[in-house]
């Protein structure tokens, strides 16, 4: 990745944060104004503490809506060369296409290095992968768990399964019990970072940097084995296939025509404010099934983001200082939750006592469960040896093609999983990237 040139800057701690928080870097003097670009709800209250902890640094956040758009106006100015906010937020499976750029700022120069032990190791290799540079600072996650309807488990009698051969098991007794009128599961076969994630879980590795050049295996063994079983289980209409976050969806999970999902740490909220009144409280979490019984919980991850700081910003001291304490301070961890579901990244912000309010949703809907305690054992198991390419945005829309030929008939799991590496290896060195 090229590594953007900044003046090597000393940050002095200090001991001006919140008795809970690390020794942030000390403020720069003199009255200094950041624009930050993100799409997280209430990150304007949020900034308010942190202006009233540094009351010479003003934040202006344009919230921009995420997505496409928002990535497609960062990438712009970043090319442009004028017009880029201090700070962004940006997805970990989109950043290597952003430092790719030479647009983001280096944050190793300024101390971004000293902070890596706050938070949950696996989220610092998405934003420091060759262990030197640091590109962003971690922000949110989304490990995965399983949530089910414990209601419908416990009405066709079967046990919440803790490995993945139980589950196929339970996925046929519950489909024989209701004369396929319900399914265990639900395959999304549109979301790539999905199925990635659960193939991540088995130590699955998509790509990997070599000097100047990409290896990419998207279809290596644990992506096999994973499509195999899920297609296993589709065949035998064991589960169902209903687009992610759609209405059919939804409609399904309230009727308690489908009793489980792997879902991310961010997942729970959606349920909640999705089927409302419908099935509350009968909602649950759990591990994610393991390939062996008795092993330790290993997981993947599905979404998550981080925040840059651009090589454009004049005032780059002040960006990675609201970048940390963004990330790590109590005050705003606990608002990026409350007021944007936002599961951490730091370490000791997987344990707040706020997370665990179980007379608010998300955890409300899940009958009072403490679901921090999950994602936050979830989040710990996930492979810290993961890497993402420049030229993902491809592959996520070519997989959607690709499931869509399996499901009809057209490719064998293995031959979809086939297609899927050999088209988008041709896309990225149409992209002008050396890859084998």
């Amino acid at each position: 990745m090229k590594k953007a040139l900044l003046t090597l800057s000393a940050l002095l701690l200090t001991g001006a944060a919140h008795a809970a928080d690390p020794a942030f870097p000390k403020a720069p003097t003199g009255n200094v104004s950041l624009e930050v670009w993100s799409w997280v709800p209430g990150l304007d209250k949020t900034v308010k503490g942190f202006e009233a902890a540094y009351p010479n640094i003003k934040v202006k956040v344009v919230n921009l809506g995420g997505g496409a758009q928002t990535y497609t106006k960062l990438l712009t100015t970043l090319k442009a060369g004028t017009g880029a906010p201090d700070v962004a937020q940006i997805e970990y499976g989109y950043l290597p296409a952003f430092a790719d750029t030479g647009g983001l700022a280096d944050l190793s120069t300024l101390g971004a290095g000293d902070y890596k032990k706050y938070f949950v190791p696996w989220t610092w290799g998405q934003v420091s992968p060759d262990g030197k540079a640091v590109f962003a600072i971690p922000q949110d996650t989304g490990p995965f768990a399983m949530v089910y309807n414990d209601a419908g488990l416990k009405k066709y009698g079967v046990a919440v399964p803790k490995t993945w051969a139980e589950y196929a098991t339970a996925a046929s007794t519950v489909t024989a019990k209701s004369g396929g009128k319900v399914k265990l599961g639900n395959f999304y076969s549109t979301y790539a970072p999905w199925f990635m994630a659960l193939a991540w879980a088995d130590g699955g590795q998509f790509y990997k940097r070599d000097g100047d050049s990409w290896v990419q295996t998207l279809n290596n063994p644990s992506a096999k084995k994973v499509l195999n079983f899920w297609y296993g289980m589709i065949k035998k209409g064991d589960v169902g296939t209903l687009n992610a976050f759609t209405s059919d969806y939804w409609n399904a999970a309230g009727a308690g025509q489908v009793l489980s999902q792997m879902e991310a740490a961010w997942g729970p909220g959606g349920y909640a404010g999705s089927l409302k009144d419908k099935t509350a409280g009968a909602w649950r979490a759990a591990d994610l099934p393991q390939w062996t019984a008795g092993s330790t919980v290993k997981s993947g991850n599905w979404g998550g983001s981080s925040n840059v700081v651009t090589a454009q910003s004049k005032n780059k001291e002040a960006a990675v200082l609201f970048s940390l304490w963004l990330n790590l301070s109590q005050n705003a961890i606990s608002n990026n939750w409350t007021n944007g579901g936002l599961f951490p990244a730091s370490d000791a912000g997987l344990d707040f006592a706020i997370l665990k309010d179980k007379t608010k949703n998300p955890s409300k809907f899940f009958g009072g469960q403490d679901l921090s305690a999950v994602y936050a054992k979830a989040s710990r198991g996930v492979n810290v040896d993961f890497q993402w390419a420049p030229w993902q945005p491809f592959v996520d829309s070519n997989f959607s093609k690709q499931m869509d030929a399996m499901l009809k008939g057209k490719l064998t799991p293995d031959q979809a999983l086939d297609a899927w590496q050999a088209e988008s290896m041709s896309e990225a060195k149409k992209q002008g990237y050396t890859v084998k």
